[in-house]
C-alpha cells in the first residue's frame, strides 16, 4: 500500500503493488500470492521480499499504471527473505539491491536487468546488513555473535567482531562514514569506529554500548546528515522506539506504544519519523515531527507570497512577525497547534529529538 502523509487523511491510501497473483511461481509458494517478510524503500525503488524466496520491486518514479517486475531468489526449502537494502553501484550508479535470505545466500539484484549479479553464501543466514557511505564495505550480523565486516564486490569477510552475545538482527552505518551501530537479541546496541574496529591487540573495539529497554533490537537507523542533531532511532519488537543521541551516546528519548512495532524510517530528508504500531486497535502509522528543528525548513518556502524571513529563535512561528501576521493566514495555526501538540506527548531524558 502507499500513502502520502502530506495529504493526510483526505487521501486515501492506493495499492503500490498487487502481488496476489504473482508471475514468479515457486512450488512452496503460498496459495493466496505472495507472503511478504520483509520491505524497503530506498532511491526511488520499493522492493518486497517474501517467505518463499519471491521478490517484487517498483520504480515509485514510474507511472502509477506501470506494472511492477518479479522474481524468485532461491528455491531453497529455506528460503525466507530476511533482509533487503537498496543500494547504488559503485561502477555504474545504477539502483541495485542487496538480498539477505535463510539459506546462508547474500545476492545483489541488478535493478535495471531484474538479473542477480553477485552470490555469496555465507556459514550462516544473514538477518540485516548495511553498506558504508562509499559503497566500498558492509557491515552484515545474523544468526551467529559476531559482527561481519565485508568487501561488497566479493563478499570477502575482512573483519569479524566479538561484543555481542547473542544473535543479531539490526544494523546501520551512519552517512559520517566512520559510525556503525549492531543490535543484537541480547538487549545491547554496540556502536563502532570503522577507523579502528579493533585494539592494538585485535581485539574489538566498540566505543560506546548501549542497552535497550526490555528486549532486543529489530531495526537501527541514524538520521540522516542535514536533517539536525544527529541520532541513532532503535525499534525494539513491541511497545518501544529508543531516540538516542548520535553524538555521545549516553542520552535516549523514548517513544511508547501499545502493540508491536512493525517498523520505522525517516521521511522529508530526516526532520519526520514514521513509525508502523501493527495494534489491531491502537495502532497505525504513526508520524513525529522534529520539535524545534522541523519548523527550519519552512523557512523562506513563501517568500513569493510577502511572508516574513525571521529569527526563528526569536519567535514561536515560522515566518510570521507577529500574532496578528498569523491571524490574517490561518495555514499557520496548523504548524504551529501541531507541534505543541507533539511536545506534549514527547517527554524524554534527552529533550525533545
Amino acid at each position: 500500500m502507499h500513502w502520502n502523509p502530506l495529504d493526510g487523511t483526505q487521501s486515501p491510501k492506493s495499492i503500490a503493488m498487487n502481488l496476489r497473483n504473482p508471475i514468479a511461481l515457486v512450488p512452496h509458494g503460498a496459495p493466496n500470492g505472495i507472503q511478504i517478510s520483509t520491505l524497503t524503500v530506498g532511491h526511488d525503488i520499493l522492493v518486497a521480499g517474501g517467505f518463499n524466496g519471491e521478490y517484487a520491486l517498483l520504480n515509485l518514479r514510474a507511472h502509477r499504471s506501470t506494472k511492477h517486475t518479479e522474481g524468485i531468489i532461491t528455491t531453497h526449502d529455506n528460503s525466507i527473505t530476511n533482509h533487503l537494502e537498496v543500494q547504488l553501484s559503485r561502477t555504474s550508479y545504477s539502483p541495485q539491491v542487496a538480498m539477505a535470505s535463510n539459506d546462508n545466500g547474500f545476492r545483489i539484484l541488478d535493478v535495471a536487468t531484474n538479473k542477480l549479479v553477485a552470490n555469496h553464501t555465507f556459514e550462516y543466514a544473514i538477518n540485516c546488513s548495511a553498506i558504508s557511505s562509499d559503497s566500498r564495505l558492509r557491515v552484515m550480523v545474523g544468526d551467529r555473535k559476531e559482527v561481519l565486516i565485508c568487501r561488497t564486490d566479493t563478499g570477502e569477510v575482512l573483519q569479524s567482531l566479538e561484543g555481542h552475545t547473542d544473535y543479531g538482527f539490526a544494523c546501520d552505518w551512519a552517512d559520517d562514514g566512520w559510525t556503525v551501530a549492531t543490535g543484537n537479541q541480547d538487549q545491547q546496541i554496540l556502536i563502532w569506529d570503522a577507523r579502528q574496529w579493533t585494539t592494538a591487540s585485535g581485539r574489538a573495539n566498540p566505543i560506546a554500548v548501549v542497552a535497550t529497554e526490555q528486549a532486543g533490537i529489530r531495526k537501527l537507523k541514524f538520521s540522516p546528515l542535514g536533517s539536525g542533531k544527529k541520532v541513532l532511532v532503535a525499534a525494539e519488537p513491541a511497545d518501544i522506539v529508543n531516540i538516542i543521541d548520535a553524538g555521545t551516546f549516553d542520552q535516549k528519548q523514548k517513544l511508547h506504544f501499545f502493540g508491536e512495532i512493525g517498523g520505522f524510517d525517516f521521511a522529508d530528508g530526516g526532520r519526520d519519523l514514521i513509525v508502523a504500531n501493527c495494534d489491531s486497535m491502537r495502532g497505525g502509522l504513526m508520524e513525529f515531527e522534529r520539535c524545534g528543528l522541523a519548523q527550519r525548513s519552512f523557512h523562506d518556502l513563501q517568500a513569493e507570497k510577502g511572508r516574513y524571513d525571521v529569527d526563528i529563535d526569536a519567535t514561536r512561528y515560522d515566518w510570521c512577525m507577529d500574532e496578528q501576521a498569523l491571524d490574517s493566514d490561518k495555514e499557520g495555526w496548523g504548524t504551529i497547534v501541531s507541534r505543541r501538540g507533539k511536545t506534549t506527548f514527547l517527554g524524554s531524558d534527552m529533550g525533545h529529538f
